[in-house]
């Protein structure tokens, strides 16, 4: 767990671990240089699975890459600071690997909520490996705070600590071609949505310039009118997303669908209600009208209970 500057959710979050049903881990924590109250919470738990760092602060990525160094099984789970998981996380991804010892990266479906403990959506990703790797040309379906990942991987390829934020979508990507990876089709984990995260704060020109560059390339490359089309669908995707949406709208002004005349339409908003719009993981919450939520409102508000 890396934590800078979380005094508001660390309790909650470093709680939802230690009340796991699997006993048997470390807690490492990793305080990246915090300024605010996150020492003092975090040292007035008492529990001997804890171990605690503090180092000058280098930004997420420094402080994974240390704390990544330090632990001592062959898998490593992660969560932010910010978020929850449900109690038998750890039990059932352990078992999942053990059912499946293919897989060398596992994580799970997600439950959205924003404070004081509203649940917003529910976040079905795809589950298997190669879903999960097109996914990744776009998106990140992997949720780092149910991140179970081997050891020796990341001793092999670190956090890039050059990315102020979507450090671990630039992990995933570079490590969907060699390592297998799953989704578990349960909801383990509780994200918190804030307006001042690093994802809604953080620049994302890093990102867009190694996404956009490697799908320019294999758009160029294609050898087939549907590979092209593929490719050049998710080069506009990218720029709507992560670069320009005035070069997104070339290709979104001449489809027929719904969903891009929607997106061509919002490429027009003001920059501040744009993002605004993007951020507010609109689909889902649409989506999520239909959902019968009262199961997880109770379990958030039992989470949340420090």
């Amino acid at each position: 767990m890396p934590a800078y500057n979380c005094s508001k959710y660390i309790e909650s979050s470093i709680r939802s671990i230690l009340k796991q049903s699997f006993r048997n881990f470390e807690l490492l924590i990793i305080n990246d240089g915090s300024t605010d109250n996150t020492e003092n919470i975090i040292k007035k738990i008492q529990d001997n699975r804890i171990r605690y760092y503090f180092t000058e602060h280098q930004g997420t990525s420094a402080a994974l890459n240390y704390g990544a160094g330090l632990c001592r099984y062959e898998w490593i789970a992660r969560i932010d600071s910010d978020d929850l998981n449900t109690v038998n996380r750890l039990e059932r991804q352990i078992k999942y690997i053990e059912e499946n010892p293919e897989v060398d990266i596992l994580s799970s479906w997600s439950v959205y909520f924003k404070d004081p403990a509203k649940v917003l959506f529910l976040l079905r990703e795809p589950i298997y490996h190669n879903k999960i790797n097109k996914y990744l040309d776009l998106h990140n379906p992997i949720n780092q705070s149910s991140l179970l990942i081997r050891k020796s991987i990341l001793a092999e390829s670190k956090y890039d600590e050059s990315f102020d934020a979507y450090e671990d979508f630039e992990l995933m990507y570079r490590l969907r071609e060699k390592y297998r990876i799953a989704i578990i089709p349960e909801f383990l984990v509780y994200t918190r949505l804030r307006k001042d995260s690093r994802t809604n704060t953080g620049s994302s020109d890093r990102l867009f310039e190694m996404l956009s560059t490697s799908a320019f390339k294999k758009m160029i490359e294609s050898k087939s009118k549907g590979d092209h089309f593929y490719w050049a669908q998710v080069t506009a995707w990218l720029n709507y997303f992560y670069g320009s949406r005035k070069l997104a709208r070339g290709y979104l002004k001449n489809s027929k669908s719904l969903k891009n005349f929607t997106a061509y339409c919002t490429t027009f908003l003001p920059d501040k209600y744009f993002i605004k719009f993007i951020n507010s993981h609109f689909k889902y919450r649409i989506k999520a009208i239909i959902e019968n939520k009262s199961r997880y409102k109770k379990e958030l508000l039992g989470l949340l209970k420090n």
